[in-house]
């Protein structure tokens, strides 16, 4: 099957990756959603706003880890495998990364899910500056 990778500049659009991976020979769709919420461990307060800044290269980054990822799950090339990461200016409900995975079978589906989202999280170097409602700011993820 396949897998398709890329940073979004813009709203990521759901139900469009949701439909990319459906099919007559998907009786699976697993999908992982991530989306800006109003409190972090890493703020003092409430959060309203995100912006997330990435390595000039994070595009090809994200292609190579989620190639790789899903190789190593599926090495038979059973599913079909999107992923996105947004950056740029989001709001509090924004989608921020979404990973959504189609199979023959929910196993494979769920696990491979599961493993792009986490190494996409750990590798991909995204930076995170959170707004709060006090107009102070935080940064995370700046040790990728």
């Amino acid at each position: 099957m396949s897998s398709t990778a890329w940073i979004a500049t813009e709203a990521i659009d759901l139900a469009a990756m949701l439909s990319s991976v459906s099919g007559p020979s998907h009786g699976a769709v697993a999908s992982f959603v991530g989306q800006v919420r109003d409190h972090d461990p890493e703020a003092s307060g409430q959060v309203v706003a995100l912006r997330y800044s990435c390595h000039p290269d994070a595009q090809r980054f994200i292609e190579e880890i989620v190639a790789r990822t899903t190789t190593a799950h599926d090495p038979r090339g059973d599913a079909d495998v999107r992923a996105t990461h947004r950056i740029g200016d989001l709001d509090v409900g924004d989608l921020a990364l979404v990973v959504v995975v189609g199979s023959a079978h929910r196993d494979l589906a769920f696990t491979l899910c599961r493993a792009v989202v986490e190494a996409v999280k750990h590798e991909l170097p995204v930076w995170k500056q959170q707004f709060e409602v006090d107009g102070s700011h935080t940064w995370s993820g700046l040790s990728c």
